[in-house]
């Protein structure tokens, strides 16, 4: 019997330990950088622009999601605001870097 209530502490204790771990590995401020990529404009075609960034991965927005007063051409540097927890990322505004 007292094996058995050694094991029984043992085990719960473990159980404990891997549960407050697992809870606080997880980062907290990550949402940012994810919903706002930076984009080169490639190219224009009428109201729709077309951007690359560093890693490759490519952008098209219509005239529409940028910010008023901004004046975008070829070779532009922008900031892309992302839809938050879009599947598609869904482009919600343009701003000029």
């Amino acid at each position: 019997m007292f094996k058995r209530i050694i094991i029984l502490v043992a085990l719960s204790s473990i159980l404990l330990l891997l549960l407050v771990r697992g809870h606080t590995a997880t980062p907290v401020n990550n949402t940012i950088n994810k919903n706002m990529i930076e984009y080169t404009i490639t190219k224009i075609d009428g109201d729709h622009y077309y951007g690359k960034s560093e890693d490759g991965t490519e952008i098209r927005f219509s005239d529409e999601n940028i910010l008023s007063g901004d004046n975008i051409q070829v070779h532009d540097d922008v900031i892309g605001y992302l839809e938050k927890n879009s599947l598609g990322k869904t482009v919600v505004k343009v701003e000029k870097k």
